[in-house]
């Protein structure tokens, strides 16, 4: 899905928590630590991928997704930031790092599980966990390959010990 299909979801998602502050979502590859005075969020979801260079594509239920956010109450205004973490292709000798292709109904989770962390971290308000499950569409191939993965690199994968 485009960038454009995670912005129209989450503006749908937030429209839905009824506050007065504007948000907006933006996608930086650069974000890997928390910055004073953001909150992060990490979540896994599952993906797919497709080697640019060799065609080959796979399937992956951990692709960390990184996820900043932070509230100018003064200005009624709220920004988060998104790193979907990319995967190389463990084919290829030299392998590009390519970007996931997450489905609507995933995107819609992590906004979902997003929305709940935005409540509790921004407005301090007491919520449960959102229980929502990830749809899984087709098999995975094997173990994680830590090697491969971009999260693994920037030490945000939970599975990031784990190698094959």
């Amino acid at each position: 899905m485009a960038q454009s299909d995670w912005v129209n979801i989450f503006q749908e998602k937030i429209q839905e928590l009824g506050r007065r502050d504007r948000w907006w979502i933006e996608f930086d590859n650069n974000i890997n630590s928390t910055e004073p005075g953001w909150e992060n969020y990490i979540r896994n979801t599952f993906a797919r991928f497709c080697c640019s260079q060799c065609r080959h594509t796979w399937a992956s239920a951990q692709v960390p997704v990184l996820f900043h956010m932070k509230l100018n109450a003064l200005e009624g205004r709220g920004t988060v930031k998104v790193r979907c973490c990319k995967q190389e292709c463990r084919k290829c000798l030299t392998p590009n790092l390519e970007q996931p292709q997450v489905s609507e109904e995933n995107i819609t989770v992590l906004m979902d599980k997003l929305m709940l962390k935005i409540r509790k971290k921004c407005y301090k308000e007491n919520v449960g966990e959102n229980t929502t499950r990830f749809f899984i569409a087709g098999n995975i191939d094997g173990p994680h390959e830590s090697r491969h993965c971009e999260g693994c690199r920037l030490g945000i994968c939970s599975r990031g010990g784990v190698s094959s």
